[in-house]
């Protein structure tokens, strides 16, 4: 059986086309994308997994078991708070850098530079945008966060319109703010079919981090429904076993590293709908073929 031909980028796709290129080239992909992925971000987010994983076991045992003591829940709150949030400022770095990792590996593939790539040479290529990736999330994300304040759906206009943000700075170095502004020019037309991408290609990526999730779920339901029998059968609630704060930080762990490995199938199905609507809208092959034609 032949491999499939290398992934063109810029090419007009539809819906169906986008998903399923989406993993064939993740496929041809997965050896420099990944080893990068899991040398520079996956250990940030098994550190931070393992820390925050201990700090939820404890804030799972103080709503099964609230104390009347105020000074006793400050007390432990503040020492819960004082490891989870470093936990989740590392994650957040890890997946800042995870977003330029990826979109700066999307770039080098564009211009035919990823061959042979090493995780060395994307490190060097990611850490001087860290700044623009930078303001271009943060920017986003408060937009997002205005427009989920304001009402649901202003929220999914606003992941519509900005959901093709990285990879316009990738491609066109277009800064944090400019960034945001050439994804709602691309996307401008377009706005149902973007919209239903981002929601079916996260649903996908969702689906992939369910497993993860599951033995966290199950064991945490178990403890929190026995605590509540024997709370109404007029007993004392049921403390967490010991080894369940170990549980969690294994598990929060294991899933923020599932978190970061599958993020490329959000990243990549994206960005083929870049590369798409640029060929929509702009058509560049068409004229550098003109181009070609002409100087021939």
């Amino acid at each position: 059986m032949q491999n499939a031909a290398p992934v063109q980028l810029r090419q007009i796709r539809d819906f169906g086309q986008l998903i399923a290129t989406t993993f064939t080239f993740l496929k041809q992909n997965w050896r420099p994308l990944f080893r990068a992925i899991g040398t520079l971000c996956v250990p940030v987010a098994l550190v931070a997994g393992f820390f925050a994983g201990d700090s939820l076991a404890a804030m799972q045992q103080m709503n099964m078991t609230p104390s009347a003591d105020p000074t006793a829940i400050f007390s432990r709150l503040g020492r819960t708070v004082t490891t989870l949030i470093p936990a989740y400022i590392l994650l957040m770095f890890a997946f800042l850098l995870l977003v330029a990792i990826v979109h700066e590996y999307i770039r080098a593939y564009d211009k035919s530079e990823h061959v042979g790539i090493t995780t060395g040479d994307l490190w060097r290529r990611t850490w001087p945008q860290l700044g623009s990736y930078f303001g271009a999330s943060f920017l986003s994300s408060l937009l997002a966060l205005v427009a989920v304040v304001l009402c649901f759906l202003p929220s999914l206009y606003v992941i519509a319109v900005l959901a093709l943000t990285f990879t316009c700075h990738a491609v066109e170095r277009t800064g944090g703010a400019g960034s945001l502004s050439r994804s709602n020019q691309l996307v401008k037309g377009d706005f149902w079919p973007t919209l239903g991408l981002v929601l079916i290609i996260g649903l996908i990526n969702a689906i992939v981090n369910v497993p993860a999730q599951i033995p966290v779920a199950m064991v945490t339901n178990i403890y929190t429904m026995n605590s509540m029998v024997q709370t109404l059968q007029g007993g004392e609630p049921a403390e967490l076993p010991r080894w369940f704060g170990m549980f969690m930080s294994i598990a929060t762990a294991v899933q923020w590293s599932l978190m970061m490995l599958s993020y490329p199938i959000i990243a990549v199905c994206l960005a083929l709908k870049y590369f798409s609507r640029i060929e929509e809208k702009e058509a560049p092959s068409l004229r550098e073929k003109i181009q070609g034609f002409e100087q021939a």
